[in-house]
């Protein structure tokens, strides 16, 4: 590793991702396999006046003993300060950041579906608090990737010279080729602000979307707001959630998805590559799915509560974005999410809906707000895939064609 290099990714994560303040602790969760890269963000940010950095691995080898050999009874079990713990990362005003970069990318392939779908819903239930506080953005929190031999293996083609060879990949993908990165990162913030801004000023009734094999209706309400890039905490400050982001953002009503959609790219569900997969959509729920490889895993993920199977995220991404034009599949959501249309199934973001920040879930469903444990998101976007916006009267207006925006 690089290490002047990592410092300087590791100032964007945390002046421009996280935007750490002087006195704030910092949550970094990590893959041991990440352990250097992660070792780099807590010296930097002890540096930038962080008085306490908690490092917490989740591993998956430890993961896949307990999902190979324990009872099925027990698959269920959290420990009960697990909540507690993660109500005083919220109530603390810790910053968060999720480094991803797994050692083995196909880790869990063959793994019982029904088993690790058990598991991730009984630690989704526990953890509810914090997926709410990350969809209304009450703390400031980060996803970003450190890339392993093993991960980049899976992105080459190869593990020769793989170090080299990712980074030059990688480089461009989060402007660190810029002379000032973090004001690389501004400037784009300015295009995504633009596009959003564009969005809610049209107020689009509803979005079609059309291509090979998707032909959706994504259905909004009149209080929805777009966003993109930076979004801004509870405590006043702006952060970037995902480094790095090419997206534009809402929340739909949830009530009103139409059609068939048909996935462009692999998807992670609870840790298993799902390939080909395709829905279709009646009255908002998923009436109908199915996948070319790992269906057993998207059925099970549907099944987590009755609202994994509707919409609670639509986004729109050109084909301009720099991770698209790579030409690669990084078998990672936070990349591949931002090289596509993509919509997810799951929770949705109550950001997006106005004067909803507080708002307890009855107000969220009567809003049109899905309330889920779950959110996945599934790219349906290409150079083939275009989108309109329609008024209420169905009048329509081109966003993006034939992959890139046209606003």
């Amino acid at each position: 590793m690089d290490i002047s290099a990592a410092e300087r990714y590791a100032d964007v994560i945390l002046k421009s991702g996280v935007n750490l303040a002087a006195g704030q602790p910092l949550l970094v969760r990590a893959d041991p396999a990440n352990r250097e890269f992660a070792g780099v963000l807590a010296g930097r940010a002890y540096a930038l006046g962080s008085p306490y950095v908690y490092t917490v691995y989740g591993d998956t080898k430890l993961e896949l003993a307990r999902l190979s050999h324990a009872g099925a009874d027990t698959l269920s079990y959290v420990p009960s300060f697990l909540p507690g713990l993660y109500r005083t990362y919220i109530e603390e005003n810790w910053a968060s950041v999720a480094l991803t970069g797994p050692e083995d990318p196909d880790a869990y392939e063959g793994v019982d579906p029904a088993r690790l779908g058990s598991l991730r819903k009984a630690m989704s239930k526990a953890t509810r608090e914090w997926l709410e506080a990350i969809s209304s953005n009450k703390i400031r929190w980060n996803v970003c990737l450190w890339p392993t031999p093993g991960w980049a293996a899976k992105v080459l083609g190869s593990p020769d010279d793989w170090e080299r060879r990712i980074w030059e990949v990688l480089t461009p993908i989060l402007r660190l080729d810029a002379a000032d990165p973090a004001a690389a990162w501004l400037a784009h913030d300015a295009e995504l602000k633009r596009r959003a801004s564009f969005l809610n000023g049209a107020r689009f009734d509803r979005f079609h979307l059309t291509g090979p094999g998707t032909d959706l209706y994504v259905g909004m309400a009149p209080d929805r707001v777009f966003a993109g890039g930076r979004g801004v905490a509870r405590d006043g400050r702006d952060f970037f959630p995902n480094i790095p982001t090419e997206e534009v953002f809402s929340t739909p009503d949830f009530r009103r998805t139409e059609g068939r959609a048909a996935c462009t790219r692999p998807v992670q569900v609870n840790g298993t590559n799902v390939e080909g997969a395709w829905f279709e959509f009646e009255a908002g729920r998923v009436k109908a799915f199915g996948a070319s490889r790992n269906e057993g895993a998207l059925a099970e993920y549907l099944s987590t509560d009755e609202n994994a199977r509707f919409l609670g995220e639509i986004a729109l991404v050109g084909t301009d974005s720099p991770i698209y034009r790579s030409g690669r599949i990084f078998h990672s959501i936070l990349f591949d999410e931002n090289a596509a249309i993509h919509i997810a199934l799951g929770n949705g973001y109550t950001e997006c809906v106005e004067g909803a920040r507080g708002a307890g879930v009855q107000d969220l469903l009567a809003r049109g707000c899905n309330v889920s444990l779950v959110h996945v998101d599934f790219m349906i976007g290409s150079d083939e895939v275009s989108v309109d916006g329609l008024d209420a009267s169905g009048a329509a207006t081109r966003i993006i064609s034939a992959g890139r925006f046209a606003v």
